[in-house]
Parts: structure tokens; sequence; C-alpha cells
């Protein structure tokens, strides 16, 4: 559960004043029942809703300090705990731990993520697509073949950029970065998912174009695996290059396969990329320093072949709480 913050402490024993039952104001704040209630006796026995003093180690940073830590942070979202360190070290001549930093971080409500930056016509695309498809079924959603390509790096697995935000900043443009693959050493693959299954993984040699995607992916794995799912199976890729070449439409609309209109930058639409999650922390507990590139392709067919069923059923299931967290989102981004 969060802590809850001074304001918020005020705020919440303003709601139960005006007659707002406990649950109600714990569900407002994000806090748990119990949380509420024990504040509100502080607020009645001492007529404050402050931390009452407590006995522990003493802090090792001064509210002066904290305050120079988070406008840090905020004026530049990008910097790491590791960065603010040095910068705390240089203006107060002492070390503190990056876990330290990390911590007083939390404490003024800011936390690392990330998210795909996109257009205001992006958001609209999208907001679009998931009013058209929020309505679906299941048994509408068990036609479709999910599939994506994902990138392995053999020595740093990932390359991501965290920034610190506020609450309520999950989302926000200063809070976005964009992330680009990084190159060698690196293995590539593709795979899809069902309600029902999952094709088996392609280890993609070299660069993908449009031709390698009909030749070594289409053809022996994905048609095949379309045609098994029944005679109502619908396609869904992204917009990559190899994907929307001319060759590649034409090649799928002489075989009469259905082909799922997908919105640009919108990876939390396809369950896939939690499946590549997974892949990966799994990736990364095998990987070793004398660990090959052939190694690693041998891995991560072993790692996907071990996914089990139910893990993929479950992110298909929710196709229809995606479409409608970002139709809420207004076509932003979402948690998925």
């Amino acid at each position: 559960m969060p802590r809850l913050s001074l304001q918020d402490k005020a705020r919440a024993i303003g709601q139960m004043e005006a007659g707002v039952k406990v649950r109600r104001v714990a569900a407002l704040f994000g806090v748990s029942p119990g949380t509420i209630s024990k504040l509100r006796t502080k607020f009645r026995e001492t007529g404050e809703v402050k931390d009452r003093p407590r006995s522990g180690r003493p802090k090792k940073t001064t509210p002066q300090e904290d305050r120079f830590l988070t406008l840090a942070s905020l004026r530049n979202r990008r910097l790491s705990s590791r960065d603010l360190q040095a910068r705390f070290a240089q203006r107060y001549h002492r070390q503190i731990s990056d876990q330290t930093v990390r911590n007083r971080l939390h404490m003024a409500s800011l936390h690392a993520a990330r998210k795909p930056a996109m257009t205001a016509l992006q958001r609209q695309a999208r907001l679009r697509w998931c009013r058209q498809h929020r309505q679906w079924n299941l048994r509408m959603w068990g036609n479709v073949m999910f599939s994506d390509e994902s990138r392995f790096c053999l020595r740093k697995l990932d390359g991501r950029i965290k920034v610190w935000r506020r609450r309520g900043e999950r989302y926000a443009d200063c809070c976005t970065d964009r992330v680009t693959p990084s190159n060698g050493g690196s293995v590539m693959v593709w795979g899809g998912i069902s309600l029902t299954g999952k094709t088996e993984l392609v280890v993609i040699e070299g660069n993908l174009n449009a031709v390698r995607y009909r030749n070594e992916i289409l053809e022996p794995v994905a048609i095949p695996y379309l045609q098994n799912l029944g005679p109502n199976s619908i396609l869904q890729d992204d917009n990559a290059r190899p994907h929307s070449a001319r060759i590649i439409t034409e090649y799928l609309q002489n075989l009469g396969v259905e082909r799922m209109e997908w919105p640009a930058v919108s990876p939390d639409l396809n369950p896939i990329e939690h499946l590549w999650d997974q892949l990966g922390h799994a990736v990364r507990a095998r990987v070793t320093n004398t660990t090959m590139l052939a190694d690693l392709r041998q891995i991560l067919v072993e790692e996907w072949d071990a996914i089990p069923q139910q893990c993929v059923t479950r992110l298909v299931t929710s196709m229809r709480r995606r479409c409608q967290a970002v139709v809420t989102a207004y076509g932003s981004s979402t948690c998925y």
C-alpha cells in the first residue's frame, strides 16, 4: 500500500468529517480501510495528521536535502539514482547510497516508469480501434492469432531507460522516452499466440525483410497455424515495414487470410508483449558470461516452449479489458 502524504491525510480527514464512510475514503486514496481508520483515531487523539515521533535510526538526509533530490529529479526526469547520488555528493560533500536516493524519491511520490511517445492522431486511432473492439466476446478473440518479433541481447538483455515521476504522471509526455533496439550480439525471434495455443518460436538470422517474412514465417508457420485455428481465423501483426509491404498484402489476399487492422504505437494492446517480458526474465536467469549466441538461440526456444498455456490464455482473455482501458484513457497509454 502507498504511504499517504501529509496533504492526502488532511484530505482524508476532511472527507470523513464530511460524512464519507471509511471504506469509500480508502478506495479514493488507494489504501486499506485500516490505514484510514488508524488515521482517524490518531486525529481524534492528537488533533494532527502528521506522523508521531518514533524511535529508530535517524535519517541520513535533512528535509532540505530531500527537497534538493526531488527538485533535481523533476528538472531532469532521466537522471538515474547514481547520477543523483553524485550530484548530492558534489553539493553537500558527503556520500549517501543510491538506495537512499530512491527511498527519498519514493517518499516524494516519484517512481520510475516509461511509455512510448505518441501523437494526437495516433491516440485518436487507438481510441477508434478500441471502441470498435471492446464489445468483442471471448469467442471472437479466440479467432485471432497475435504475433510479433522481439530482440534479445546476449550481454545486455534490457536497455530500458527509466524516468522519475509523481503520482498521476505515469503517462505524462515529460516522462516518455523512445526505446531503440540494441545492435550486435543479439537474436531476433518471432512468435504467435492465440486463446488455445502458441506457434513454434522462429529464430531470425540477420535482418528481417518482407521476402523473408513471407518465406520463413508466414508460409511455414503462421499460415498453417491459422488454418488449424479455424475458418474465421484472423492474423494480427503490427505496422512494421516487413509486415506492411505490398508483396505481403497481396500474398495474404491471394490466400484469403483475414488481417486485423492494428493501431500504431500500441504495445499495450498486444498480449504477446507480456510473453516477451516473461521470456526475457527466464533467459536472463540462464545467461552467463560464457554463454554464446548459439546457446542464446537454444535457450530462447526452450524457454518459449516451457511457457504454460494458461499464461497465454490469461493474456488473450484480457483483450476486452485492454480496449476498455484505452477508451477510459481517451487513447493514451494504459497500465498494460
